[in-house]
Order: structure tokens, then sequence, then C-alpha cells
């Protein structure tokens, strides 16, 4: 039966545990009792936060994915503590943008676009969605000559993908894909 006092939802108010998981500075609900916090993969010292009281579903699925992603995989979980950089992120089917504010270990989640941005991603939802499903190839590299890169390449050169930003950030553009990809 569903629990409708359980769990992080669009608008909502979650009551949190002190800090989340012990001392992972994550923002995540309490446990109920005798239900043992989430395990991950990989101990680190990333903090998650969201900077508005009740954060937009769109960003509460960016921070958990991303949150999820270096927490998994410590390979992601090093390009996280290297990370500074302010990324925006909008998707124009539903005009919501989000900015994930990296910085060295710790992302700050806020709703909407933020003045400063190092990069700006503008694009749909489904191809939003496409970054995380990129696969990262050697070197860190994404790889576009699969169906799902020639997909993200194919709307970057006909102007359904923007990034503002690109020419001068290429490495934290890469750095930002391999921490969202979730391959």
């Amino acid at each position: 039966m569903h629990d409708p006092g359980r769990g992080r939802m669009a608008r909502r108010k979650v009551k949190l545990d002190q800090g989340g998981v012990a001392g992972s500075g994550s923002a995540r609900p309490a446990a109920s009792k005798g239900e043992s916090p989430p395990k991950f993969d990989v101990e680190s010292r990333a903090e998650f936060t969201y900077a508005d009281d009740e954060p937009s579903a769109f960003a509460s699925m960016l921070g958990g994915l991303i949150e999820a992603n270096v927490r998994s995989r410590p390979e992601k979980a090093r390009d996280f503590e290297s990370l500074v950089a302010r990324v925006g992120i909008f998707v124009t089917d539903i005009n919501e943008g989000v900015t994930l504010d990296f910085k060295g270990g710790r992302l700050i989640v806020h709703n909407g676009l933020k003045p400063r941005r190092t990069l700006t991603i503008r694009a749909d939802a489904d191809t939003v969605m496409n970054l995380s499903n990129l696969k990262i190839g050697l070197l860190g590299l994404p790889i576009y000559y699969d169906s799902v890169g020639r997909g993200v390449a194919a709307k970057l050169l006909r102007g359904k993908l923007r990034i503002d930003g690109l020419l001068p950030n290429v490495l934290t553009l890469n750095t930002v894909t391999r921490i969202f990809s979730v391959q």
C-alpha cells in the first residue's frame, strides 16, 4: 500500500534525519524504524543539497541521478570531487531550468537558471535524458558513434541541443557528462 507520508515529491517538504546517510551530507529522507539506509558501493564525502525549500521535480530528479551515480562508481566520485563549475540545464518543452553548482565535492541544486553559469545546456526533455545514456569510452570521453551518441550529436548539429559556453569549457562538459551518464 502507498504511504503518502514517505519520500520526496515535487512541492512537498520532506522531514530529513540528521544529515541523511551517516556523515554523507546527503539530504535524503530518514529511514523508517527497522529500515536500513540505502547502501552504496563507494564511500564518498560528497555532499548534495537543494538550495530551495521546495525543489522542483526536475531539480530532484537531476540531483538524485547525480548523487546515485557518484555514490555508486569510484570514477564518477573522483570527477565529482574535482569539478568546480556552475551548469545550467534548461528543458525547452517544459520551460523549466535547473542550476547545478558543483563545488569540488559538493553539489547545490537550484530551481531555475542562476547567473554566472560556466555552461548552459538547452534541449527538450528527451534529449536531456539521452545525455544520461551516453556511454563513456577510453580516456573518459563520451562515445558518439553508437545510436544514442549519434542522436545527441545530430541534435547538436541541428540546433535542437544548444550548449552555451561549449568551446572554452569542453573539458568541463566532458566531466559533467561523465558524472551525469548512468553508463
